[in-house]
């Protein structure tokens, strides 16, 4: 017996369905009729269902952490890059010793600084 179904689905189980009807090389519509028979196959043997799709909000807590993590790296680049100015500044500023020579005397050649 033959049914017509009509599913309003989002772009991504769209692009889920096109990637796995592309690697079993079928069309679209044999695709769909496939993972409707191993789902009701796969339920029918007791066997938990498992779903390989994250949701937006999963997205959005990873993008959330990578973000923060990008943020403390950043932070820790920032004081790296803040201590180098200072060492750099303070080196800089130090105050100007005089070349060993010209603080001796004519007669104190021998002495080595």
């Amino acid at each position: 017996m033959a049914i017509r179904v009509s599913i309003t689905m989002d772009s991504e189980m769209s692009d889920l369905i096109d990637k796995f009807a592309k690697e079993q090389g079928l069309d679209r519509n044999r695709a769909i009729l496939e993972l409707i028979d191993n789902g009701f196959t796969q339920v029918m043997g007791g066997q938990p269902v498992t779903l390989n799709q994250k949701r937006s909000f999963e997205e959005y807590q990873e993008i959330l952490e990578k973000i923060a993590e990008l943020k403390h790296s950043l932070k820790n680049l920032a004081d790296e890059v803040r201590l180098v100015h200072h060492i750099i500044d303070v080196e800089r500023s130090g105050e100007m010793r005089p070349v060993p020579f010209q603080t001796r005397r004519w007669w104190e050649f021998w002495k080595t600084p």
